[in-house]
């Protein structure tokens, strides 16, 4: 990974985390008023649980596949190899939480009588 390109990443992995930490504020949020109201789907407290596992196997193995093609490319360079997986870990895990605040905050269809 050459010097720009490393920057360019330890610039963005800072902004990275604070926007997952923001989107994952806004599922518990979310999910929390929710159920204090009596508003959740019976399926929701289930829901919480079981997503958490296979989200985080994806993001481990995303994170290990990109240290592996950052070692591979830049085998000399173990700043870049942290980077490379530390934002691929961290870009999988706020894909999950954005489709959950979106899934969360999307306008509920009623039924039709």
């Amino acid at each position: 990974m050459s010097l720009r390109r490393r920057n360019a990443a330890a610039a963005r992995l800072p902004m990275d985390l604070a926007r997952l930490w923001a989107e994952a504020a806004m599922v518990m949020t979310l999910r929390t008023s929710a159920l204090a109201w009596g508003t959740a789907a019976a399926s929701e407290q289930a829901l919480m649980v079981d997503e958490k596992q296979p989200a985080f196997a994806a993001a481990a193995l995303a994170a290990s596949t990109a240290a592996m093609t950052a070692m591979m490319l830049r085998p000399f360079d173990p700043t870049g190899v942290g980077y490379a997986a530390a934002g691929a870990w961290t870009r999988s895990l706020a894909r999950k939480a954005r489709a959950n605040r979106r899934r969360l905050t999307a306008p509920r269809r009623r039924a039709k009588r």
